[in-house]
């Protein structure tokens, strides 16, 4: 992009909350400068990081006061067996107490991590419920990264839509039901149980719900259960493929239930919201905040999105308002996340 949108002045004199990235420990000073030059004022860090490197990081962002956030995360290798229960709800209250502001599941839950049996386990297993309970008498949310892009499950040729970013990344593929047993709409499913047995702890479904595509099931999630919440990160080329002004209605109907980010990975090779097969510059990382600010502050169509390598195709931007602007960008995050 090379024009500004009619709220970037107003935009660079907000407190811009990016809740959605990944930060290596020695690339702290990088984040700043990508921050500051991008009118960032926070990046929450989701790397769910548990032990040592959760310890790590939280002592090394204390230097930076304010511009850092971070979730703490689980162990589950050894999920079911004695004494995991107990280990695990001690780790949240730890890392709350050294000031994580919510706790990451990842992917592999549902799709890798097995039970004492061998059993893959699913997401609405009740023996996570201890987890969820602690959660809400913490008051720290649970974020969910459940399932991945329908693309994933789908065989592996040339003809699958993602298949640039599934042979970057031939780890993401789930199609192999025999290893991995529960399908898209089962896992999805799954999320939804849990979010609706647990009405006290607030959820944050990660890239959109996990369920992009589908854009009007995930707002009737949010319907049924008020307690669920969710980010845009890595989702914007899936998003942006709906109509405009449905896109646009549901996030002016859960305007206060929508959160910023993006999915940008700062490590030894920049993340544009997904590995890329190249080392992006930090020109690369402006343009990529940049189509996500015409995304959500114009009507413009066509654009590019954020991320090619999750798909060769333009979106249509969806203009929202700047009320709701401001609590996407900011206070959303400060309420939700304690920030």
């Amino acid at each position: 992009m090379t024009t500004e949108t009619n709220h970037a002045e107003w935009r660079r004199d907000q407190p811009v909350i990016d809740m959605h990235t990944h930060i290596g420990v020695d690339h702290l000073e990088e984040a700043i400068e990508l921050m500051d030059r991008n009118g960032l004022e926070t990046m929450v860090d989701i790397s769910a990081y548990s032990g040592e490197t959760f310890d790590e990081f939280v002592e090394a962002i204390a230097d930076y006061p304010g511009r850092f956030g971070v979730f703490g995360g689980f162990e589950f290798e050894d999920f079911g067996e004695d004494g995991w229960l107990e280990r695990e709800l001690e780790r949240m209250e730890r890392a709350v107490e050294a000031g994580a502001v919510g706790f990451k599941i990842h992917k592999r839950m549902g799709l890798v991590y097995t039970d004492p049996e061998g059993d893959v386990v699913p997401v609405d297993d009740e023996r996570l419920a201890p987890l969820f309970e602690k959660a809400s008498e913490l008051d720290v949310p649970i974020a969910f990264h459940t399932a991945d892009p329908k693309a994933f499950f789908e065989p592996l040729t040339p003809e699958n839509e993602r298949y640039a970013e599934l042979s970057e990344n031939p780890d993401w593929w789930w199609g192999d039901h025999e290893n991995h047993p529960y399908r898209w709409w089962e896992l999805i499913r799954q999320l939804e149980k849990v979010i609706s047995r647990h009405p006290e702890t607030t959820f944050i479904g990660v890239h959109f719900g996990c369920a992009a595509e589908e854009v009007g099931y995930v707002a009737d999630v949010m319907r049924d259960n008020p307690n669920y919440v969710v980010d845009v990160s890595a989702r914007l080329p899936e998003i942006g493929r709906h109509d405009p002004a449905f896109v646009r209605d549901v996030f002016i109907e859960f305007q206060d239930r929508i959160l910023f980010g993006t999915d940008l990975g700062v490590r030894e090779t920049l993340m544009l919201g997904s590995p890329q097969g190249f080392d992006p510059t930090h020109e690369q990382a402006e343009a990529f905040y940049d189509a996500h600010w015409h995304y959500f502050e114009t009507d413009e169509a066509e654009i590019d999105h954020p991320t090619p390598i999750q798909g060769d195709w333009t979106v249509d931007a969806i203009d929202l308002p700047r009320e709701v602007l401001e609590k996407f960008y900011v206070t959303n995050a400060q309420r939700i996340l304690g920030l």
